[in-house]
C-alpha cells in the first residue's frame, strides 16, 4: 500500500519538456474536466439501484445505458442532469435529492462539495462501513471470481472496524499553485484550500497555515510568479513529538526545465531549513509506534496514514496468528522448534517483528524482511536489529521466484503489497510451491486495495488454503478506501 498512503488525487499523466507544452499543462490545471451543469441543461428523474464502489450512486438511463452519479446513493431518487454520455455508460449530476437515503447526511466539512480528497463525506461514518462491506463482498464476487463457498463463508466472518473519523490522518500531500495549498478539487486539478481539513491531525493543520504564509509572502511569491509555478506538490509528516517535516515531491512551472530546477534548489533550501533536527543525523525522522519507543522511517518513507493504524492491524494480526498457531490442526507448526518468515513489502518494519511475537521464546524465528527501497531496509535495520541480518532490498517478485526456484519456503508469510499487489501469476507460483511442503504455512495477507486482495488471494483458495480469518479496517474515514487484513493456512502436504 506504499502509494496507497496518499489518498489525494495526483497528476502525473503530463511532464513537460518545452515551455510551450508547461503552458498547455497549466491551461489544462485550471480547467475543471466536469464543470458545474448550465442553470438551462435538461433535467430528469432518476431511481438509483446501488452505489459503485468509488461512491458514486448507480442507475439507469430510459436508453437502458448503466448512468454513474456522483454525490448520490443507492435507493435514492433524485433530479439529475448528463454530464457526459458514451456508447455503453454515462455519468450525471445531482440537482435535486426528492427521496433520501438513510445512509445520507450532510457533509461535515465546508470543502466537501469541490475538495476531491473525501468522497463519501454525505454518508454517515456508520453506513460508510456498511458500504466498505459491501463492496469487499461484491468485488470477491465480481472481480476475484471466488468460489460461492468461499464468498459465504467470508461473509460469515468478516469483521468490521473503523478508526477515528476525524483528525486522524498524520501525513498528506498538498498542491500549491502559487496561491492556493491545499488539495486537487473534484475532477480537476484546481487546487481547493485545505483550511479546516475534517481528517488532517492538528499538527498538519497547524503548520499548512504556517506554510502557506511564508509560500506567499512577498520575496517567495514573486519568484514563482516569474517562473510561471503550476503545481508544487508538497509531502508532510505529523511525528511523533506533534512537529511536522516537509518533503519537496514534484514541481511544475510553463518556464521550462532551467526554471523548474531554480524552483527545486530553492525548496530544498527551503525544507532542509523547516525540517531543522528533525531529520537526525542517519537521515531519518521519528513517528510514534504503540511497541516500540523509537521508530525511524525516511522523510519520504512509507507510513500507515491513519494515526491509529499501526496498533490496530498489529493486535489484529497478533491476536489472529495466535489463536490459529495454538489450533490442532497446525500442531505441525507447533511442534518445530525454528520456523522461516518472510515480511514481503516490509516497509520499515511496522510488522517484522510480529512472527517472532506470536512464535515466543522457546522457538527461533529468521524473519527475511524484503523491500525494493534501501531507505526503508536501512530504516528497518535500526529498527529492529535483531531482524537486521536477512533484511534485504530485493524485487519482492523476484525474491519469491528465487526462494521458489529454490525451494526454500517459509512456514509464515506476511504481505503488505503495494495497491496493485503482487499479481496472480507470482502468487499462482507461490501458492502451488507451498502446498508442496510438508509443513504447514501461515499467510497474512494485509491489502489497501479490494480488487488486488480479490484476485491475489484466489491463487491461494485454489490450491486448497483454508481461511482462518477476515477483517475490514476503515481507517480512510470520508473516502472509498479500506484496508482488509486476511489469513491463511494450509496443513502442509501427506507424506506418501
Amino acid at each position: 500500500m506504499h502509494e496507497g498512503v496518499l489518498q489525494f488525487r495526483a497528476c502525473r499523466e503530463f511532464i513537460p519538456q518545452q515551455s510551450s507544452e508547461a503552458l498547455n499543462w497549466s491551461l489544462l490545471l485550471r480547467k475543471d474536466t466536469h464543470s458545474p451543469p448550465s442553470t438551462s441543461a435538461p433535467t430528469f428523474e432518476l431511481e438509483l439501484h446501488d452505489t459503485a464502489t468509488d461512491g458514486r450512486g448507480v442507475g439507469r438511463l430510459a436508453n437502458g445505458k448503466v448512468v454513474f452519479v456522483e454525490g448520490a446513493l443507492g435507493g435514492e431518487v433524485i433530479t439529475a442532469t448528463l454530464l457526459n454520455e458514451t456508447s455503453t455508460m454515462a455519468d450525471a449530476q445531482v440537482v435535486s435529492v426528492s427521496k433520501k437515503s438513510d445512509m445520507r447526511q450532510k457533509p461535515p466539512c465546508r470543502q466537501a462539495a469541490q475538495c476531491g480528497g473525501c468522497q463519501l463525506q454525505h454518508v454517515t461514518p456508520t453506513s460508510q462501513l456498511t458500504l466498505k462491506k459491501q463492496w469487499l463482498v461484491q468485488t470477491l464476487r465480481r472481480i476475484g471470481q471466488w468460489p460461492v463457498e468461499h464468498i459465504n463463508s467470508a461473509g460469515r466472518m468478516l469483521r468490521c472496524e473503523q478508526g477515528i473519523t476525524s483528525r486522524y490522518r498524520q501525513r498528506v500531500r498538498w498542491h500549491f499553485n502559487g496561491k492556493e495549498l491545499g488539495f486537487f478539487a473534484r475532477r480537476s486539478h484546481s487546487v481547493v484550500s485545505a483550511e479546516g481539513c475534517l481528517i488532517v491531525a492538528p499538527p498538519l493543520e497547524r503548520a499548512r497555515a504556517e506554510l502557506l504564509a511564508r509560500l506567499t509572502a512577498t520575496d517567495m511569491s514573486d519568484v514563482f510568479r516569474a517562473a510561471g509555478l503550476v503545481d508544487m506538490q508538497i509531502e508532510a509528516t505529523a511525528l511523533k513529538n506533534e512537529t511536522v517535516t516537509l518533503w519537496l515531491k514534484d514541481v511544475r512551472c510553463t518556464g521550462g526545465n532551467a526554471t523548474e530546477a531554480k524552483i527545486r534548489d530553492l525548496m530544498h533550501s527551503f525544507v532542509k531549513q523547516w525540517n531543522g533536527r528533525q531529520i537526525d543525523e542517519r537521515g531519518f525522522i521519528q513517528i510514534g509506534h504503540p511497541d516500540l519507543e523509537s521508530f525511524s522511517i525516511a522523510p519520504q518513507g512509507f507510513l500507515q496514514p491513519h494515526r491509529d493504524a499501526m496498533e490496530l492491524y498489529r493486535t489484529e494480526i497478533t491476536k489472529q496468528l495466535k489463536a490459529l498457531v495454538r489450533s490442532p490442526a497446525l500442531e505441525a507448526l507447533q511442534n518445530k522448534r525454528t520456523w522461516t518468515a518472510w515480511d514481503l513489502y516490509c516497509g520499515a518494519g511496522a510488522f517484522s517483528d510480529l512472527p517472532g511475537k506470536v512464535a515466543g521464546n522457546s522457538r527461533h524465528v529468521t524473519t527475511w524482511s524484503v523491500e525494493g527501497v534501501s531507505a526503508a531496509i536501512n530504516a528497518l535495520k535500526w529498527n529492529h536489529p535483531s531482524l537486521a541480518a536477512q533484511a534485504t532490498v530485493d524485487d519482492v517478485r523476484e525474491f519469491i521466484a528465487a526462494r521458489v526456484r529454490a525451494g526454500e519456503l517459509p512456514d509464515m508469510l506476511m504481505c503488505d503489497p503495494p495497491r496493485d499487489g503482487i499479481g496472480a501469476p507470482t502468487a499462482r507460483a507461490l501458492a502451488t510451491a507451498l502446498t508442496k511442503k510438508t509443513t504447514p504455512t501461515v499467510i497474512v495477507w494485509i491489502a489497501c486495495d479490494m480488487a488486488s486482495f480479490a484476485r491475489d488471494t484466489k491463487p491461494f483458495l485454489d490450491a486448497s488454503f483454508q481461511m482462518h480469518s477476515l477483517a475490514l479496517f476503515d481507517c480512510f474515514t470520508h473516502t472509498m478506501h479500506a484496508e482488509i487484513i486476511s489469513i491463511f493456512w494450509y496443513p502442509g502436504a501427506e507424506v506418501k
